[in-house]
């Protein structure tokens, strides 16, 4: 039998558990964790009621933080090219910095001329006329001059050229490159297929859209022809991949725009293709009483005469992005000469050098009177910066 030594016997203190004390704690103490998050939330907080702010906040005034002369010469237009300035009017074409810093020129002699960018490529073409030259953000690439009036033109990102020629009736579509070869010619004739009035280019110049007037026994009515030169374009007949007919439209504006989507502006819609082997119709959008329209590569728009609650006629602006989902409709009480959308996606009504420009939440961002007349206004590289183009000036401003 096993044997048992007891050590020591438990008494009954050892057996009582032992008293531990306890902190008293502060009523607002929170875990570290907790706490982050407060402060988190709280910085978010901040955050949205500073963009909040920011969206909503009307500035009626500006301080001038540069400014450069120029001298004009003759009418001119303006745009950003390239993070530069580029001018064009009947004398010829100018880029500069904003600074008014020369980098190349080239001169000519035109009567209407018009402009058209794509990628690292310009043209600048007679309407009317017969002269078409190209250009890269080096300089001057090449001439071409037509023996038959210019209607438009259109150049892709690769310097290739679409051109629209018309005379007596007769329309012809040539495609250059940008050494000037000629890569597609083709001649309409209206009693076959009816009267282009506008073409568009894909980027790559793989496509070409046309927009064909046709009447028949009084009744009007669009063609949208659409062309592929690729191989598979060259399995169907004329290069034509697909066509629609709208009765009682008039298309008189087509573009290729972001991932060469389509888009077409009617007098009673606006149709949105896509880029596909057929291109087929993405959205229409039914329109009316449209005074003026704009687009870019994220966002197109119109004003349209609407009626108010109380029976007036107000302008309503609405922009819609390119899968042709309503952006926003504001009512605007601006007058405008020119309206047109931003390259940082504002709005800019411009009134003789009276500006308003909206952001895209429909809200009115600036509204200034100038008192002169402004070329254009250019926006900055932050949110309160804008460029100036004025009749003899050139000014960087910042609003407040």
């Amino acid at each position: 039998m096993e044997e048992f030594k007891i050590v020591k016997l438990p008494t009954k203190e050892e057996n009582k558990e032992e008293d531990v004390p306890v902190e008293k704690t502060d009523d607002n103490y929170q875990p570290p964790k907790k706490k982050h998050i407060f402060l988190f939330l709280i910085f978010l907080f901040v955050i949205i009621g500073v963009m909040v702010i920011r969206i909503i906040t009307t500035y009626t005034d500006y301080e001038v933080v540069n400014k450069w002369d120029r001298k004009e010469t003759s009418e001119s237009s303006y745009c950003n090219f390239k993070n530069n300035l580029l001018k064009y009017s009947c004398d010829g074409v100018f880029y500069t910095t904003y600074a008014g810093n020369l980098i190349w020129n080239y001169t000519y002699d035109m009567t209407n001329p018009n402009m058209d960018i794509c990628g690292d490529y310009v043209i600048v073409y007679d309407k009317k006329g017969n002269e078409i030259d190209l250009f890269n953000s080096s300089g001057f690439v090449k001439t071409i001059t037509c023996t038959t009036p210019i209607i438009e033109a259109k150049v892709a990102k690769q310097g290739t050229m679409a051109l629209l020629l018309q005379e007596n009736g007769v329309s012809h579509i040539q495609l250059f490159d940008k050494s000037g070869t000629t890569l597609v010619s083709g001649e309409f004739h209206p009693e076959n297929r009816g009267f282009p009035v506008s073409i568009a280019l894909s980027s790559d110049a793989t496509r070409l859209l046309m927009s064909v007037i046709n009447v028949d026994q009084g009744e009007l009515s669009t063609e949208l022809v659409f062309y592929d030169f690729t191989n598979a374009g060259k399995e169907e007949q004329d290069n034509i991949i697909a066509s629609y007919t709208y009765v009682g439209m008039l298309v008189p504006k087509i573009d290729y725009v972001d991932k060469d989507k389509v888009i077409a502006f009617g007098d009673s819609k606006i149709i949105i293709f896509n880029n596909n082997l057929k291109a087929t119709m993405a959205k229409e959008i039914p329109v009316d009483n449209v005074k003026s329209v704009f687009y870019n590569d994220k966002y197109f728009g119109f004003v349209k005469e609407a009626t108010a609650e109380d029976g007036s006629v107000v302008n309503e602006l609405n922009v819609y992005n390119l899968f042709g989902f309503k952006w926003m409709s504001k009512e605007i009480t601006d007058s405008y000469e020119q309206i047109s959308i931003l390259d940082n996606n504002e709005i800019l009504l411009n009134d003789n050098g009276k500006i308003a420009i909206y952001n895209m939440q429909g809200f009115k961002k600036f509204e200034y009177d100038f008192g002169e007349r402004i070329y254009t206004v250019l926006p900055g590289n932050t949110h309160k910066k804008y460029y100036l183009i004025e009749e003899n000036k050139t000014e960087e401003i910042y609003i407040k």
